[in-house]
């Protein structure tokens, strides 16, 4: 009973942190220019939410197919609204392209094989090398980054639970990458935003002290 009602849940929460991208595309607008923020972490879950919706269609997996198919309607939206905002649209176009000719050449693969969280885990990495090579958080927001730890814990805690040994390490993994990713918000802070539950300052706030 606690597992259904667990599932249940987690189906929900899931869908509900869909919705938290819409806070950076409100920033986007505020900002009137999406420049300095990557597409990556839009075009890669796009990417690894295609994969699972097509596991989920061969396993008759509703859970999964109700989830993205939702996911996979607004992520369609987030990038729009990203290359609607972003004066240089080559890489988001590049990034596109590259993502039809991957999920069309390895849907043969995911036919027989669960689908891959690596991926995902990749724009992980990719967002920390880019923020140490900037030296600074400003383009990662930070609610985003404590929403995908409750997300990743509960995940983790689906998978110990149901004894599926792929979901827990994926998750374990992603969970890695997500804790790293918020130790930057310490060595690394953003340029002019407070980072909540830490109360870390801005760094332009710091060189004004100084």
């Amino acid at each position: 009973m606690f597992l259904e009602i667990f599932t249940v849940w987690l189906g929900l929460f899931s869908i509900a942190f869909t919705f938290l991208p819409m806070f950076m595309v409100l920033d986007w607008r505020k900002r009137g220019s999406a420049e300095g923020f990557s597409s990556v972490n839009f075009v890669l879950p796009m990417l690894v939410q295609s994969f699972w919706l097509r596991h989920g269609f061969m396993t008759n997996d509703q859970t999964n197919i109700i989830i993205n198919s939702v996911n996979l309607v607004f992520f369609v939206f987030y990038i729009s609204a990203f290359g609607y905002y972003q004066p240089k649209r080559k890489y988001l176009i590049g990034q596109l392209v590259f993502a039809a000719v991957v999920i069309k050449l390895a849907f043969a693969y995911v036919d027989t094989h669960d689908a891959d969280k690596s991926t995902t885990l990749a724009g992980g990495i990719y967002e920390i090398k880019r923020a140490v090579s900037m030296g600074t958080t400003e383009y990662i927001p930070a609610g985003f980054q404590f929403a995908i730890f409750t997300l990743i814990v509960q995940w983790l805690l689906f998978g110990i639970l149901h004894g599926n040994q792929f979901i827990a390490i994926s998750n374990a993994a992603g969970l890695l990458v997500n804790i790293a990713t918020i130790s930057l918000y310490f060595f690394y802070p953003p340029l002019t935003w407070t980072v909540p539950i830490f109360n870390i300052p801005p760094q332009k706030q710091d060189a004004k002290k100084e």
